[in-house]
Protein backbone atom coordinates (compact mmCIF):
# COMPACT_ATOMS: atom_id res chain seq x y z
CA UNK A 1 0.00 0.00 0.00
CA UNK A 2 1.09 3.92 -0.73
CA UNK A 3 -0.30 6.71 1.06
CA UNK A 4 -2.51 9.25 -1.33
CA UNK A 5 -0.14 11.86 -0.24
CA UNK A 6 3.01 10.30 -2.13
CA UNK A 7 0.80 8.86 -4.70
CA UNK A 8 0.12 12.27 -5.79
CA UNK A 9 3.20 13.35 -5.93
CA UNK A 10 4.57 14.70 -9.26
CA UNK A 11 7.81 16.75 -10.25
CA UNK A 12 8.16 17.21 -14.07
CA UNK A 13 11.64 18.67 -13.69
CA UNK A 14 12.80 14.76 -12.70
CA UNK A 15 9.71 12.91 -13.69
CA UNK A 16 11.33 14.00 -17.16
CA UNK A 17 14.53 12.63 -16.53
CA UNK A 18 13.94 9.03 -15.92
CA UNK A 19 12.56 9.14 -19.87
CA UNK A 20 15.77 10.45 -20.42
CA UNK A 21 18.01 7.99 -19.19
CA UNK A 22 15.85 5.73 -21.06
CA UNK A 23 16.38 7.23 -24.06
CA UNK A 24 20.22 7.63 -22.81
CA UNK A 25 20.47 3.69 -22.19
CA UNK A 26 19.57 3.35 -26.19
CA UNK A 27 22.34 4.84 -27.61
CA UNK A 28 21.15 8.64 -27.99
CA UNK A 29 23.32 11.63 -26.75
CA UNK A 30 21.44 13.41 -24.06
CA UNK A 31 21.03 17.29 -23.45
CA UNK A 32 20.02 17.73 -20.20
CA UNK A 33 18.36 21.52 -20.20
CA UNK A 34 15.91 20.03 -17.72
CA UNK A 35 17.43 20.94 -14.45
CA UNK A 36 18.78 23.90 -13.16
CA UNK A 37 22.30 23.23 -11.74
CA UNK A 38 25.04 24.96 -12.88
CA UNK A 39 27.31 22.41 -12.05
CA UNK A 40 26.19 20.04 -14.67
CA UNK A 41 28.22 22.39 -16.89
CA UNK A 42 31.37 24.02 -16.72
CA UNK A 43 30.79 26.18 -13.69
CA UNK A 44 32.12 24.97 -10.71
CA UNK A 45 32.08 25.92 -6.81
CA UNK A 46 34.67 28.40 -5.85
CA UNK A 47 37.83 26.69 -4.86
CA UNK A 48 37.86 29.17 -1.48
CA UNK A 49 34.71 27.54 -0.59
CA UNK A 50 35.56 24.12 -1.29
CA UNK A 51 39.05 24.96 0.86
CA UNK A 52 36.88 25.90 3.44
CA UNK A 53 34.69 22.81 3.51
CA UNK A 54 37.96 20.48 3.95
CA UNK A 55 39.34 22.77 6.61
CA UNK A 56 36.18 23.04 8.89
CA UNK A 57 35.70 18.87 8.58
CA UNK A 58 39.31 18.68 9.62
CA UNK A 59 39.17 20.90 12.49
CA UNK A 60 36.64 18.60 13.22
CA UNK A 61 33.36 20.81 12.77
CA UNK A 62 31.79 17.62 12.02
CA UNK A 63 29.19 17.31 15.07
CA UNK A 64 25.41 17.96 14.87
CA UNK A 65 24.63 22.21 14.42
CA UNK A 66 21.95 24.00 16.44
CA UNK A 67 19.03 23.43 15.07
CA UNK A 68 18.04 26.68 13.95
CA UNK A 69 21.49 27.13 12.29
CA UNK A 70 25.07 27.83 13.32
CA UNK A 71 25.34 31.18 14.68
CA UNK A 72 28.59 32.76 13.30
CA UNK A 73 26.61 32.10 9.49
CA UNK A 74 23.18 33.41 10.95
CA UNK A 75 25.06 36.66 11.96
CA UNK A 76 27.06 36.89 8.76
CA UNK A 77 23.67 36.51 6.74
CA UNK A 78 22.24 39.42 9.18
CA UNK A 79 25.08 41.61 8.14
CA UNK A 80 24.57 40.79 4.19
CA UNK A 81 20.92 41.34 4.01
CA UNK A 82 21.46 44.69 6.09
CA UNK A 83 24.74 46.42 4.11
CA UNK A 84 23.85 44.56 0.75
CA UNK A 85 19.98 44.38 0.80
CA UNK A 86 19.03 47.11 3.08
CA UNK A 87 17.13 44.18 4.97
CA UNK A 88 16.83 45.22 9.00
CA UNK A 89 16.74 41.59 10.83
CA UNK A 90 18.80 40.05 13.23
CA UNK A 91 20.05 36.64 13.59
CA UNK A 92 17.06 35.17 15.50
CA UNK A 93 14.94 35.86 12.75
CA UNK A 94 16.70 33.53 10.64
CA UNK A 95 16.25 29.80 10.36
CA UNK A 96 18.89 27.83 8.83
CA UNK A 97 17.54 24.91 6.04
CA UNK A 98 18.89 22.50 4.10
CA UNK A 99 18.62 24.27 0.66
CA UNK A 100 15.18 26.45 0.10
CA UNK A 101 13.41 22.81 -0.59
CA UNK A 102 13.59 22.37 3.24
CA UNK A 103 11.93 25.80 3.78
CA UNK A 104 8.86 25.11 1.50
CA UNK A 105 8.41 22.18 3.47
CA UNK A 106 8.67 23.98 7.10
CA UNK A 107 6.53 26.81 5.78
CA UNK A 108 4.00 24.73 4.31
CA UNK A 109 3.76 22.66 7.22
CA UNK A 110 3.26 25.02 9.44
CA UNK A 111 0.92 26.72 7.45
CA UNK A 112 -1.97 25.06 5.68
CA UNK A 113 -4.64 22.93 7.58
CA UNK A 114 -6.77 20.56 5.42
CA UNK A 115 -8.73 22.42 2.89
CA UNK A 116 -7.21 25.68 3.52
CA UNK A 117 -5.89 27.51 0.12
CA UNK A 118 -2.66 28.81 -0.89
CA UNK A 119 -2.30 31.29 -3.86
CA UNK A 120 0.79 30.94 -6.17
CA UNK A 121 2.00 32.29 -9.13
CA UNK A 122 1.05 30.38 -12.74
CA UNK A 123 3.08 28.91 -13.71
CA UNK A 124 5.21 28.17 -10.79
CA UNK A 125 8.31 25.70 -8.96
CA UNK A 126 6.17 22.75 -8.99
CA UNK A 127 7.61 21.81 -5.29
CA UNK A 128 4.62 24.79 -4.31
CA UNK A 129 1.87 22.70 -5.91
CA UNK A 130 2.91 19.00 -4.72
CA UNK A 131 3.37 20.19 -1.27
CA UNK A 132 0.16 22.36 -0.45
CA UNK A 133 -1.23 19.25 -2.03
CA UNK A 134 1.08 17.09 0.62
CA UNK A 135 -0.72 18.65 3.85
CA UNK A 136 -4.14 18.32 2.05
CA UNK A 137 -3.96 22.15 1.39
CA UNK A 138 -5.31 23.42 -2.47
CA UNK A 139 -3.03 25.57 -4.59
CA UNK A 140 -4.58 28.13 -6.50
CA UNK A 141 -2.74 29.95 -9.31
CA UNK A 142 -2.95 33.63 -9.82
CA UNK A 143 -1.96 34.41 -13.34
CA UNK A 144 1.48 35.55 -14.59
CA UNK A 145 0.75 37.57 -17.89
CA UNK A 146 3.13 36.67 -20.54
CA UNK A 147 1.92 39.78 -22.63
CA UNK A 148 3.26 41.86 -20.04
CA UNK A 149 6.94 40.24 -19.02
CA UNK A 150 5.41 38.13 -17.16
CA UNK A 151 4.25 40.22 -14.45
CA UNK A 152 1.32 39.19 -11.88
CA UNK A 153 -2.49 39.68 -12.79
CA UNK A 154 -3.14 41.40 -9.46
CA UNK A 155 -6.96 41.68 -10.94
CA UNK A 156 -7.20 38.32 -11.25
CA UNK A 157 -5.19 37.79 -7.38
CA UNK A 158 -7.85 39.58 -5.59
CA UNK A 159 -10.40 37.69 -7.23
CA UNK A 160 -8.94 34.45 -6.18
CA UNK A 161 -8.53 35.19 -2.18
CA UNK A 162 -11.29 33.46 -0.01
CA UNK A 163 -11.60 33.30 3.99
CA UNK A 164 -9.67 29.66 3.32
CA UNK A 165 -5.94 31.36 1.58
CA UNK A 166 -3.37 31.31 4.31
CA UNK A 167 -0.92 32.77 2.23
CA UNK A 168 0.51 34.81 -0.74
CA UNK A 169 3.78 33.56 -2.75
CA UNK A 170 6.36 35.64 -4.57
CA UNK A 171 8.37 34.16 -6.60
CA UNK A 172 10.92 36.22 -8.35
CA UNK A 173 12.96 36.55 -10.53
CA UNK A 174 10.17 32.77 -11.45
CA UNK A 175 10.90 29.77 -12.08
CA UNK A 176 10.12 28.75 -14.94
CA UNK A 177 9.43 31.71 -16.48
CA UNK A 178 12.45 34.11 -15.51
CA UNK A 179 10.51 37.05 -15.32
CA UNK A 180 11.25 39.48 -12.40
CA UNK A 181 8.30 41.20 -10.88
CA UNK A 182 8.18 44.70 -11.03
CA UNK A 183 8.39 46.82 -7.91
CA UNK A 184 4.81 48.24 -8.66
CA UNK A 185 3.43 45.12 -8.49
CA UNK A 186 4.95 43.96 -5.59
CA UNK A 187 3.45 47.24 -3.84
CA UNK A 188 0.40 46.24 -5.00
CA UNK A 189 0.83 42.74 -3.43
CA UNK A 190 1.74 43.68 -0.48
CA UNK A 191 -1.49 45.84 -0.06
CA UNK A 192 -3.10 43.56 -0.96
CA UNK A 193 -2.07 41.01 1.61
CA UNK A 194 -2.42 44.21 3.94
CA UNK A 195 -5.85 44.56 3.20
CA UNK A 196 -6.96 40.55 3.99
CA UNK A 197 -4.27 40.32 6.65
CA UNK A 198 -2.28 37.62 5.17
CA UNK A 199 1.72 36.90 5.09
CA UNK A 200 3.69 36.95 2.31
CA UNK A 201 6.04 34.09 1.61
CA UNK A 202 8.91 35.43 -0.81
CA UNK A 203 11.03 32.78 -2.57
CA UNK A 204 14.25 34.85 -3.34
CA UNK A 205 16.91 31.92 -4.62
CA UNK A 206 17.31 33.74 -7.56
CA UNK A 207 18.19 37.52 -6.87
CA UNK A 208 21.64 37.44 -7.81
CA UNK A 209 21.22 36.35 -10.67
CA UNK A 210 19.73 38.78 -12.44
CA UNK A 211 20.19 40.75 -15.56
CA UNK A 212 18.62 43.90 -17.31
CA UNK A 213 15.69 44.47 -15.19
CA UNK A 214 16.50 45.18 -11.09
CA UNK A 215 14.81 42.90 -8.41
CA UNK A 216 13.38 44.48 -5.21
CA UNK A 217 12.28 42.18 -2.53
CA UNK A 218 8.82 42.53 -1.31
CA UNK A 219 11.12 43.27 2.48
CA UNK A 220 12.47 46.50 1.42
CA UNK A 221 8.86 47.52 0.37
CA UNK A 222 6.50 46.29 3.52
CA UNK A 223 5.94 48.54 6.40
CA UNK A 224 3.70 46.19 8.31
CA UNK A 225 2.78 43.03 6.22
CA UNK A 226 4.62 40.39 7.39
CA UNK A 227 7.04 38.29 4.61
CA UNK A 228 8.95 34.64 4.99
CA UNK A 229 11.89 35.01 2.74
CA UNK A 230 13.37 31.87 1.34
CA UNK A 231 17.01 32.11 -0.05
CA UNK A 232 20.02 30.23 0.04
CA UNK A 233 23.69 29.82 -1.41
CA UNK A 234 22.89 26.87 -4.30
CA UNK A 235 22.54 28.88 -7.44
CA UNK A 236 24.29 32.24 -6.38
CA UNK A 237 27.15 30.60 -5.14
CA UNK A 238 27.41 27.31 -7.22
CA UNK A 239 26.70 25.15 -4.20
CA UNK A 240 23.52 23.34 -5.52
CA UNK A 241 24.84 19.48 -4.22
CA UNK A 242 25.51 21.20 -0.71
CA UNK A 243 22.14 21.86 0.10
CA UNK A 244 22.25 24.54 2.19
CA UNK A 245 19.67 27.73 2.41
CA UNK A 246 17.56 30.19 4.93
CA UNK A 247 14.67 31.38 5.63
CA UNK A 248 14.21 34.99 7.33
CA UNK A 249 10.88 36.86 8.87
CA UNK A 250 9.81 40.64 8.36
CA UNK A 251 7.57 40.68 11.29
CA UNK A 252 7.45 44.22 12.01
CA UNK A 253 3.90 43.91 14.10
CA UNK A 254 4.76 40.63 15.66
CA UNK A 255 1.97 37.84 14.02
CA UNK A 256 4.47 35.79 12.88
CA UNK A 257 5.31 34.46 16.39
CA UNK A 258 3.17 31.41 16.65
CA UNK A 259 4.40 30.31 12.86
CA UNK A 260 7.96 31.52 13.83
CA UNK A 261 7.74 28.86 17.09
CA UNK A 262 6.58 26.10 15.11
CA UNK A 263 8.92 26.58 12.33
CA UNK A 264 11.51 26.10 15.07
CA UNK A 265 9.80 22.97 16.42
CA UNK A 266 9.93 21.52 12.90
CA UNK A 267 13.63 22.22 12.86
CA UNK A 268 14.39 20.91 16.52
CA UNK A 269 12.72 17.73 14.86
CA UNK A 270 15.21 17.11 11.91
CA UNK A 271 18.28 18.10 14.28
CA UNK A 272 19.99 20.32 11.92
CA UNK A 273 21.24 21.28 8.69
CA UNK A 274 24.67 20.06 7.27
CA UNK A 275 27.44 21.78 10.24
CA UNK A 276 30.25 22.01 7.91
CA UNK A 277 28.72 23.00 4.68
CA UNK A 278 27.25 26.21 7.11
CA UNK A 279 30.80 26.58 8.81
CA UNK A 280 32.46 26.84 5.55
CA UNK A 281 29.58 29.24 3.96
CA UNK A 282 30.39 32.08 6.40
CA UNK A 283 33.89 32.15 4.17
CA UNK A 284 31.54 33.12 1.42
CA UNK A 285 30.12 36.35 3.28
CA UNK A 286 34.17 37.40 5.06
CA UNK A 287 36.12 36.50 1.44
CA UNK A 288 35.75 38.95 -1.83
CA UNK A 289 34.95 36.98 -5.08
CA UNK A 290 33.41 38.01 -7.94
CA UNK A 291 32.46 34.56 -8.37
CA UNK A 292 28.70 35.30 -8.48
CA UNK A 293 29.53 38.38 -11.24
CA UNK A 294 30.99 35.86 -13.50
CA UNK A 295 27.96 33.39 -13.66
CA UNK A 296 26.10 35.96 -14.57
CA UNK A 297 28.23 37.33 -17.47
CA UNK A 298 28.27 34.26 -18.77
CA UNK A 299 24.45 33.46 -18.03
CA UNK A 300 23.58 36.88 -19.88
CA UNK A 301 25.65 35.80 -23.32
CA UNK A 302 23.91 31.93 -23.11
CA UNK A 303 20.32 33.43 -22.71
CA UNK A 304 21.13 36.01 -25.60
CA UNK A 305 22.15 33.13 -27.82
CA UNK A 306 19.06 31.34 -26.75
CA UNK A 307 16.62 33.91 -26.58
CA UNK A 308 18.04 35.02 -30.29
CA UNK A 309 17.71 31.64 -31.55
CA UNK A 310 14.36 30.90 -30.11
CA UNK A 311 12.64 33.92 -31.60
CA UNK A 312 13.72 32.84 -35.33
CA UNK A 313 12.33 29.03 -35.04
CA UNK A 314 8.72 29.62 -36.79
CA UNK A 315 5.80 28.46 -34.14
CA UNK A 316 7.35 29.49 -31.25
CA UNK A 317 7.16 32.38 -29.24
CA UNK A 318 9.17 33.56 -25.96
CA UNK A 319 9.23 36.21 -23.79
CA UNK A 320 13.01 37.18 -22.33
CA UNK A 321 14.29 36.15 -19.33
CA UNK A 322 15.09 39.10 -17.14
CA UNK A 323 15.90 36.70 -14.46
CA UNK A 324 17.63 33.09 -12.90
CA UNK A 325 18.50 30.95 -16.09
CA UNK A 326 15.48 29.40 -17.64
CA UNK A 327 13.44 30.17 -20.78
CA UNK A 328 9.67 29.36 -21.02
CA UNK A 329 8.83 29.32 -25.05
CA UNK A 330 5.01 28.91 -26.01
CA UNK A 331 4.38 26.33 -29.02
CA UNK A 332 1.95 27.32 -31.38
CA UNK A 333 -0.31 23.87 -31.59
CA UNK A 334 -2.27 25.14 -34.02
CA UNK A 335 1.06 24.94 -36.25
CA UNK A 336 1.47 21.72 -35.07
CA UNK A 337 -1.10 19.62 -35.18
CA UNK A 338 1.07 16.63 -34.42
CA UNK A 339 0.52 16.91 -30.83
CA UNK A 340 -2.01 16.88 -28.68
CA UNK A 341 -0.46 18.89 -25.25
CA UNK A 342 3.25 19.73 -24.22
CA UNK A 343 4.03 16.48 -22.51
CA UNK A 344 3.60 14.71 -25.57
CA UNK A 345 5.78 17.26 -27.40
CA UNK A 346 8.56 16.68 -24.95
CA UNK A 347 8.71 13.77 -24.93
CA UNK A 348 8.53 13.27 -28.68
CA UNK A 349 11.19 15.94 -29.19
CA UNK A 350 13.31 13.89 -26.42
CA UNK A 351 12.84 10.40 -28.11
CA UNK A 352 13.57 11.91 -31.15
CA UNK A 353 16.51 14.38 -30.83
CA UNK A 354 17.87 13.95 -27.01
CA UNK A 355 16.69 17.51 -26.20
CA UNK A 356 15.68 17.18 -22.51
CA UNK A 357 13.09 19.83 -21.67
CA UNK A 358 10.43 20.12 -19.33
CA UNK A 359 6.46 20.06 -20.19
CA UNK A 360 4.82 23.20 -19.14
CA UNK A 361 2.13 21.92 -17.60
CA UNK A 362 4.00 20.56 -15.08
CA UNK A 363 4.25 24.01 -13.63
CA UNK A 364 0.64 24.11 -13.09
CA UNK A 365 -2.45 25.44 -15.01
CA UNK A 366 -0.43 28.20 -16.50
CA UNK A 367 2.16 26.80 -17.56
CA UNK A 368 0.00 24.31 -20.63
CA UNK A 369 1.49 24.97 -24.02
CA UNK A 370 4.85 25.93 -22.72
CA UNK A 371 8.42 24.18 -22.49
CA UNK A 372 11.12 25.33 -19.77
CA UNK A 373 14.65 25.44 -20.86
CA UNK A 374 17.72 25.83 -19.08
CA UNK A 375 20.44 28.49 -20.71
CA UNK A 376 23.18 26.60 -18.40
CA UNK A 377 25.25 24.81 -21.05
CA UNK A 378 27.96 26.67 -23.33
CA UNK A 379 27.21 27.65 -26.80
CA UNK A 380 28.77 24.80 -28.64
CA UNK A 381 26.38 23.00 -26.42
CA UNK A 382 23.23 25.42 -27.07
CA UNK A 383 24.09 25.67 -30.64
CA UNK A 384 23.42 22.08 -31.18
CA UNK A 385 20.26 22.36 -29.20
CA UNK A 386 18.80 24.49 -31.07
CA UNK A 387 19.83 23.59 -34.19
CA UNK A 388 17.59 20.40 -32.98
CA UNK A 389 15.04 21.95 -32.24
CA UNK A 390 14.92 23.94 -35.31
CA UNK A 391 14.91 20.90 -37.13
CA UNK A 392 12.58 18.78 -35.50
CA UNK A 393 9.80 21.25 -36.08
CA UNK A 394 10.60 21.41 -39.65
Amino acid sequence: MISRRVNDIEYAIRDIAVIANQVEQKGKKIYRLNIGDPLKYDFITPPFISDALAKVSHDGKNFYADSLGVLELRKEISKFLKNKKKIDVTHDDILVTAGVTEGIYFLLAALIERGEEFLIPGPTYPLYINNTKFYDGIPVEYELDENEGWDPNIDDMRKKITNKTQGILICSPNNPTGGIFSSEKVKQIIDLAGEYNLPILSDEIYDQITYEKEYVSPVSLSKDVPVIAMNGFSKSDLMTGWRLGYLYYHDPENKLTELKEGMAKLARARLSASSIAQYAAIEIFRTKSDHTKELVRKLKERRDYSYNRIRKIEGISCVNANGAFYLFPKIDFNEFDRWDNDKDFVIDLLKETGVCSVYGSGFGDFGKGHIRLTFLPNKDILEEVYDHIENFLK
